[in-house]
């Protein structure tokens, strides 16, 4: 349980696929299930916070995460819940592309997405922008919802540095310095009507 009117979210991105295996783009359009390396990990998060209570277990309806979502399930003895609005982000045109091929073929478009990512849309998809819109007001209602409760939250890599930047000042730019890996969990809260990164549970 969080205290008082703090609202706790363990943030919890999906096991490996076999896009992340080999380094191709996977946003919404993309549905790959977990490889045998990602359910461990779904299996290792669940292990990293045995002995904590949780009220509450949301998932982006994607199969990554909803697979994720059911190992933490029988581990905690809760239901999850399937959320669209967690869902990652569209990469467009650049889904189940390596880097290599997207530099390839719009070199100009991933400099200006990497330059202002919040402001610019990958070409046929998505921009940060278009991610905060959606992730923020589904964050807020459930941390409403959730008052005095800590919940657990299966999504993606794209939402959760989005979330890690915004309560930190991280800029954009900086997000895959943050380690948010297959299978890593994060901690963020909201007390009151302020939200910030909440200690470790581990």
């Amino acid at each position: 349980m969080a205290e008082g009117d703090t609202a706790r979210f363990v943030l919890v991105r999906h096991g490996e696929t076999d896009y992340n295996r080999e380094g191709r783009w996977q946003g919404s359009e993309s549905d790959p299930p977990l490889t045998a390396r990602g359910r461990r990990q779904a299996q290792g998060v669940a292990e990293e916070l045995a002995g904590a209570e949780f009220d509450a277990l949301y998932t982006s309806d994607l199969v990554r995460a909803v697979e994720t979502a059911r190992v933490l399930a029988g581990a905690f003895g809760l239901q999850p819940r399937v959320l669209e609005g967690l869902r990652e982000m569209s990469h467009g045109h650049w889904e189940g592309k390596t880097l290599g091929e997207i530099l390839e073929t719009w070199p100009e478009e991933h400099a200006a997405f990497e330059a202002d990512p919040r402001g610019v849309r990958r070409p046929g998809g998505d921009s940060y922008g278009d991610l905060a819109a959606r992730v923020w007001p589904l964050l807020d209602s459930l941390a409403d919802r959730h008052r005095g409760e800590s919940i657990l939250v299966v999504t993606h890599g794209g939402p959760i540095r989005l979330v890690l930047c915004d309560v930190t000042g991280t800029p954009l730019t900086e997000r895959n310095q943050l380690g948010v890996d297959n299978g890593r969990w994060f901690v963020v809260e909201k007390a009151g009507e302020v939200w910030c990164a909440g200690e470790s549970m581990g």
